[in-house]
């Protein structure tokens, strides 16, 4: 049996050691929601308040008569999950207001906001600020495209934004393809893709 050629040899090492850097790349960079042994239910939690409102003064105002709770069994009833336990057990604390927030790549502000309304009677509702994102980030975003045809023929991609600057994301690709009639080709590229 005539053993494969030199070339054939390199290509089939070259796909093995671009798989294995794949491989770790994921294990190294993928958030927690994305590995599928980490890919349990998060429970709700009480998330910390800004480092600037915990340093503003609290003050007390005379509350109203009234004020209009959502029902929490049925809330829980209807949206299991979130609230956290400590919430849900404890019968002082009571849901005044519910949203979804946005998704922000930056993050942001939520605010729980109770007001005053007619007949001395208070209403809550939350208003959300997203942050505005830096001018420069590093980023945690890659991926893997690989394929196979007829005659032999394996295609593979590998491709990350490892940055943004302003509106503009750098993107690093680099790809290879085999086939029995052309044997194997490889190339790369850097783009930037401006986001509006």
């Amino acid at each position: 049996m005539p053993w494969p050629s030199t070339h054939a040899n390199y290509v089939n090492w070259g796909l093995i050691a671009l798989c294995v850097m794949c491989v770790l790349a994921y294990l190294h960079f993928a958030p927690d929601s994305m590995k599928p042994w980490m890919n349990a239910p998060q429970p709700a939690v009480q998330v910390a308040e800004p480092k600037v409102v915990t340093k503003i003064k609290r003050v007390l105002i005379p509350g109203p008569v009234k004020v209009v709770t959502i029902e929490k069994i049925k809330y829980i009833e209807k949206m299991p999950g979130v609230l956290t336990p400590s919430t849900v057990q404890d019968n002082t604390a009571h849901v005044i207001a519910s949203a979804i927030i946005p998704p922000s790549p930056a993050g942001g502000t939520a605010s729980a906001i109770l007001q005053y309304g007619t007949d001395n009677t208070a209403f809550g509702r939350i208003e959300w600020k997203p942050a505005m994102p830096s001018f420069f980030a590093l980023q945690k975003e890659f991926g893997v495209r690989v394929g196979t045809g007829m005659r032999g023929l394996i295609i593979g991609e590998i491709y990350a934004r490892p940055a943004r600057v302003g509106p503009v994301t750098v993107e690093v690709r680099g790809w290879g393809k085999r086939d029995d009639r052309n044997g194997a080709d490889f190339g790369g590229a850097i783009l930037a893709d401006y986001r509006f």
